[in-house]
């Protein structure tokens, strides 16, 4: 079980995939009075590739892979934070399996048995087994993998089960790998390629412009009319469409603790500390009182509380208290209930490591151990610094091992033998099958256990605090319903209105509110229309009322949702014709770009060392028009007249610098490919969600 325990701590959440039959329950608060429990009208949390995910199928997902969870992690709390961090995962399971499945079907990419066992107690063992298998400071121990896997999950039927699931997810990732590799190796850089990514980065224009802002036109001397504006929408569809969003505004009423709540809290604390000390049950005492921290009966070491306080919990006697201790929005006292004399001793220990392979390293880590403890004598080197480059990792860590004991299974016996009689500063050197340590013991030696009572409560809202929100958006509520001005309502009553703009389905974030879900889930909902008012939606720190401003289609939208934009595309196309007219005049009588500025009445730019890879053209800024034009017109000739993005402009090339070519572009297209190989996987799978056409709906009821 430790073994499984420490596996998934290690490689974190992995893909499950749940086979066999599903419990398919309803939910009658989840339905609506014209859905019938006889027709086809399953519940749906999303939708991959035209396949919907039922709500049943998702929900015994997500609750197993919170079982496991809690399994894996005894006397865990499952938060709403939590539960919505396994929602995203039990989700991303589902694109896994719908999504890359099927590409893995088509490239027949498969995970044999052979592969499994070499990954595991085979050869070549996954990284995660070899971190589970190998004691920190001590060496990957292959024969207690074999016996785990071929003897001790036969004896336990839940760590088999969870072992099955490990391979399970080691078969995903491995074919995910593989995946990758494929993608990877089709991708290449021409040479063609490299050839104009070495001019787009070398190769520089230097020109002088002239140009004429749009704005120096007035908007009232350009007429536009509703026709315009539908054939600018119908011409440039791509360019209008958009996704389907809602409006808002809002306000916040906070019910975060106030100085009252948190004083309240303090004198709980101090009131209850010598009821705490005089009571014969501490367990019973700590029960009534509803302590955050439960009544926990066992034994602990140190190590198993704050390092900031645990020294102190360690010097007491039983029956001694301390506290209350305030930390992180929480008041706390400790009792020791009782006390247990270890044979063993418990110890922290840092250490410098120099792995041994084989007799003539031995003799070379002889003289480097030599080198070193006189360099760390004479304070050419520190400790810390020669930690960095040990074998095991714990460099990074400043060569701390931790708290060691005989069975804690960071260090060997020898090793813990020998610096159990060691004082507490002083460096030592101990030989073991890992190699040469130097090392020493950092922490007094405990041979003590101790059974801890913790009374505790946060700091929490209390009811004056939630009351007083309360009446004040009941009372905001009953004025704004029948009010048309929404900020004026919340003004007079002492509120700030906010607005969020193209709120989506799929938002994970809406600035101003904690928890964007049950605000998506009122705001897509059949009954919730231009104007509707919610209710007051209640948040871990504050109260929400919110009124839906405006519902935006998926698709094209109307004129008038974006008049102003179609406006300024139709009217900055009038004031071009116009600008372009007078440019073309003027060219006609005009020798060179001064002589144009000045029958346009404007004055001649520069533009120097223009890159083509860099977007933003000095005195123009971003302008793709312009660019394209920089390195498209004749030299010391006038440009065609150009539309750009906010001005017409002229232009005449003087110079392209050509930086001289490399004899090779072999370095240029390796180095381009490798960049390219980097970054494919988040183009391939943005092109695969994509072309999944994901609809995820898990708002509604998760």
């Amino acid at each position: 079980m430790a073994i499984i325990q420490q596996i998934q701590q290690k490689t974190g959440c992995l893909f499950l995939v749940i086979l066999g039959a599903l419990l398919i329950f309803l939910l009658s608060e989840l339905f609506r009075g014209d859905r019938s429990i006889f027709g086809d009208n399953t519940l749906s949390v999303g939708e991959i590739k035209g396949e919907q995910i039922s709500y049943e199928e998702f929900d015994i997902r997500l609750k197993n892979m919170l079982t496991q969870l809690e399994e894996n992690n005894p006397g865990m709390k499952i938060t709403e934070e939590i539960r919505s961090q396994y929602a995203d995962q039990t989700w991303n399971s589902y694109l896994q399996d719908k999504i890359f499945g099927e590409e893995y079907s088509k490239l027949g990419i498969v995970v044999a048995g052979d592969e499994v066992a070499d990954m595991t107690i085979g050869d070549h063992p996954d990284e995660q087994v070899l971190k589970a298998f190998t004691p920190q400071g001590g060496q990957f121990d292959r024969n207690r993998l074999i016996k785990f896997v071929k003897e001790d999950i036969e004896a336990d039927e839940a760590s088999k089960a969870r072992w099955i699931q490990f391979e399970e997810g080691l078969i995903q990732g491995t074919m995910g790998k593989k995946y990758a590799a494929i993608i990877k190796g089709s991708v290449y850089t021409t040479k063609l390629e490299a050839i104009n990514q070495f001019k787009e980065n070398n190769y520089a224009a230097t020109a002088n412009f002239a140009s004429i802002q749009y704005a120096t036109i007035p908007d009232n001397e350009i007429k536009v009319t509703d026709e315009e504006l539908k054939k600018e929408l119908t011409s440039n569809k791509d360019k209008y469409k958009q996704d389907a969003s809602r409006d808002i505004e809002f306000v916040s009423l906070s019910i975060e603790p106030t100085a009252e709540d948190s004083a309240a809290t303090k004198n709980w604390a101090y009131s209850s500390y010598e009821g705490f000390k005089v009571h014969k049950y501490d367990s019973v005492f700590v029960n009534i009182n509803n302590s955050e921290d439960p009544w926990d009966g066992t034994y602990k070491t140190v190590g198993s509380f704050d390092k900031t306080i645990e020294p102190l919990l360690f010097g007491l006697d039983s029956g001694g208290m301390l506290g209350p201790i305030y930390t992180e929005g929480k008041y706390s006292i400790y009792k020791i209930s009782g006390i247990k004399k270890d044979s063993q001793s418990l110890f922290k220990v840092s250490h410098i490591l120099i792995p041994t392979r084989n007799a003539g390293d031995s003799l070379n880590a002889e003289a480097k151990v030599n080198s070193m403890m006189n360099d760390l004598a004479s304070g050419k080197i520190t400790f810390e610094n020669a930690t960095i480059a040990n074998a095991d990792g714990s460099g990074q860590a400043q060569g701390d091992l931790g708290f060691i004991s005989p069975t804690s299974g960071t260090v060997t016996q020898k090793f813990y033998d020998f610096a159990a009689t060691q004082p507490v500063g002083k460096l030592f050197i101990i030989s073991d099958e890992a190699g040469i340590h130097i090392a020493k013991v950092t922490s007094p030696k405990y041979n003590k256990r101790i059974k801890v009572a913790i009374l505790s409560q946060s700091i929490s809202s209390g009811s004056n605090t939630i009351r007083t929100a309360s009446d004040k958006g009941n009372d905001f509520l009953t004025v704004v319903r029948t009010s048309k001005d929404f900020g004026k309502v919340a003004e007079s009553k002492g509120l700030t209105k906010r607005i969020a703009y193209g709120i989506k389905e799929n938002d994970i974030s809406i600035a101003g509110i904690s928890e964007p879900k049950q605000i998506i889930r009122w705001l897509y909902s059949e009954d919730t229309k231009e104007g509707t008012v919610s209710e007051m939606l209640s948040f871990p720190t504050n109260y929400v009322i919110a009124k839906c401003t405006k519902i935006k289609k998926e698709g094209l939208p109307t004129v008038e949702e974006v008049r102003p934009a179609l406006e300024s595309a139709v009217r900055n196309r009038k004031k071009a014709e116009k600008l372009t007219e007078k440019f073309e005049a003027a060219k006609a009588k005009s020798k060179n770009i001064e002589e144009l500025a000045k029958n346009t009445g404007t004055i001649p730019l520069i533009i120097a060392e223009q890159l083509f890879a860099n977007d933003n053209v000095a005195s123009v800024g971003y302008d793709l028009k312009v660019l394209g034009a920089l390195f498209g017109a004749p030299l010391n000739k006038f440009s065609p007249v150009i539309r750009g993005e906010n001005a017409v402009y002229v232009l005449w090339v003087k110079n392209i610098n050509q930086r001289q070519a490399p004899p090779s572009y072999d370095d240029l297209q390796r180095m381009n490919t490798e960049q390219l190989r980097a970054t494919v996987d988040g183009g391939v799978m943005d092109a695969l969600r994509k072309k999944a056409e994901i609809k995820d709906l898990r708002y509604k009821y998760f």
